[in-house]
């Protein structure tokens, strides 16, 4: 059985920081139509820094209680500052998610 730990963190590697910052406005731009089209959701980036992958997509409730389940997101939801956006990283060669408000 696989383990999983919840660590807290202020930050994320820079090469996802690099990523985000780099294509801000695309990003926001994925996010925005997804967000109108759903009216619920999250911005997606799956990446390996090994592989220099980064696959971003815009993450609908569907989408995203394949990955938790639907208790998981409704209390995720709630933890979104209303002003802020929730971007889900999952970094495939660290074996980690890493959650953003932007």
């Amino acid at each position: 059985m696989a383990s999983s730990t919840i660590q807290n963190v202020s930050s994320c590697p820079d090469y996802i920081n690099e990523f985000i910052n780099h294509n801000f406005e695309k990003l926001n731009e994925i996010y925005g139509q997804g967000y109108e089209e759903n009216q619920e959701g999250c911005l997606g980036l799956f990446c390996n820094q090994e592989t220099n992958k980064m696959d971003v997509m815009f993450l609908n409730r569907d989408s995203i209680i394949q990955m938790l389940t639907s208790d998981s997101w409704e209390n995720l939801k709630l933890s979104i500052p209303e002003d802020k956006k929730l971007f889900f990283v999952k970094d495939e060669g660290l074996n980690s998610v890493f959650l953003l408000y932007i």
